[in-house]
């Protein structure tokens, strides 16, 4: 089994018109996008589609999601 993957999304549908944000920890990027999916399904938003960004994590490092400059 392969060693597992970081995906952020920051543009799937959420409850209110505020910024989303959303960590998936998977094998693969489809793997990541069927994980996300049921999960929003599951809390009752609807699966359209959203973008997954894979974050290497092969050296120690912060990275900032969202910093509120729109």
């Amino acid at each position: 089994m392969t060693d597992l993957k970081l995906f952020v999304c920051l543009d799937h549908a959420g409850h209110q018109p505020v910024g989303v944000a959303s960590i998936v920890l998977a094998h693969t990027e489809y793997e990541a996008l069927k994980l996300l999916a049921a999960e929003l399904l599951a809390r009752g938003l609807m699966s359209r589609q959203f973008t997954l960004k894979q974050i290497d994590t092969s050296w120690p490092k912060a990275v900032v999601l969202r910093d509120g400059d729109y």
